[in-house]
């Protein structure tokens, strides 16, 4: 009798505690994972191409993707700059890597002698003939003239003939037809020897500097994909390497911040906002952590069991506290809320 009499009091104390007009703080417990800021990792596959990536954990963009495929039977070399790794920490731009490809090297070579032939040719067409080919072009020009000068006189002979009425219309028109005809021979023979002379051939020279400048521009796509080859860190970092059956990676951290994914049960995230508190118990320390929370996804996923939401959060600092990939204990309050508010979220009953 008397245990039941306490039971009723208990019970009827805490029906009537949540009557009572003061608030609570609501908070839950979660597990965190850690994250770099920014993380880029440069990784090397079995069947030896390479792909490099930047991601930013705060934004969650592939800031940059670049893939490096080299052709079957091509030998590729990859040197580090072992002299920028040995140290824990590298600069955005530092120097990681040379890439060497001998099948590329060997493109580059066979278009710089193709494009030195071209302007050979285009020199001696510049240039002009040889000396006996000129003077034969000279020659030429010689004895055109002196056939105009024997046609002109048939000409003048004839037309003073045509004009007394001793030959025909059509004798005076053949020996006009043939004076003309020397004539047009001397000037091609004088356009000839110019050609000779300094070389001037404007379809033949055009098509060499065409061909040249299409070689020029091969070569300058070769060069800029070797150039690639060259591979510097695009952001300053912790620097590690990782090995397993998808390759070798090297990977660059900035750790200037950290970005905290913290899973929500999918029944809290209606009361978890940006201005929510969120404290962070380092395993081995007694420090408590304090981080900002900056995003709440709207997807849903399974951990554990448990639908769940990704909260994002930011600590700037405690690098020396926190590490890349540990999981860590968290505390999220949500603010203050009524005996009777805390316990409907307690237990997920809605209290009337």
């Amino acid at each position: 009798m008397i245990k039941s009499s306490v039971g009723l009091v208990l019970l009827l104390a805490i029906v009537a505690s949540v009557f009572v007009p003061v608030e609570l703080p609501y908070a839950f417990d979660s597990t965190a994972k850690v994250y770099p800021l920014q993380k880029w990792v440069l990784q090397k596959s079995p069947d030896g191409s390479l792909i490099s990536s930047l991601h930013n954990y705060k934004t969650g963009l592939l800031r940059d993707y670049s893939s490096y495929q080299f052709d079957r039977g091509d030998v590729v070399n990859i040197k580090f700059n072992q002299t920028q790794l040995l140290g824990t920490k590298v600069d955005s731009g530092t120097l990681i890597a040379n890439i060497t490809s001998n099948s590329l090297q060997e493109d580059i070579v066979q278009l710089k002698n193709r494009i030195a032939i071209e302007r050979a040719n285009l020199t001696k067409e510049l240039a002009g003939q040889k000396p006996e080919t000129i003077r034969k072009g000279e020659e030429e020009i010689v004895l055109a003239k002196q056939q105009l000068d024997l046609e002109r006189k048939y000409f003048n002979r004839a037309e003073s003939m045509f004009k007394e009425g001793l030959i025909s219309r059509a004798e005076f028109e053949d020996k006009e037809n043939n004076f003309k005809g020397a004539q047009i021979r001397v000037e091609l023979a004088q356009k000839n020897i110019t050609v000779l002379d300094t070389g001037e051939k404007p379809e033949q020279i055009n098509l060499i500097r065409t061909r040249i400048n299409s070689l020029e521009k091969e070569i300058a796509f070769l060069q800029n994909t070797s150039n690639n080859y060259t591979i510097t860190t695009p952001i300053a970092g912790k620097v590690r390497f990782e090995t397993d059956l998808q390759g070798d990676r090297l990977i660059v951290e900035d750790t200037t911040e950290h970005i905290l994914f913290i899973p929500v049960k999918l029944e809290d995230r209606d009361f978890v906002g940006l201005d929510s508190k969120v404290e962070l118990k380092v395993l081995g320390s007694d420090s408590i952590v304090l981080a900002q929370l900056i995003e709440v996804s709207n997807k849903v996923e399974v951990i554990y069991n448990n639908l769940v939401v990704l909260a994002k959060a930011s600590v700037k600092g405690s690098a020396g506290l926190l590490s890349t990939g540990m999981p860590i204990r968290c505390k999220v309050t949500c603010g203050s809320v009524t005996p009777k508010e805390y316990l409907k979220r307690a237990i997920n009953v809605d209290l009337k």
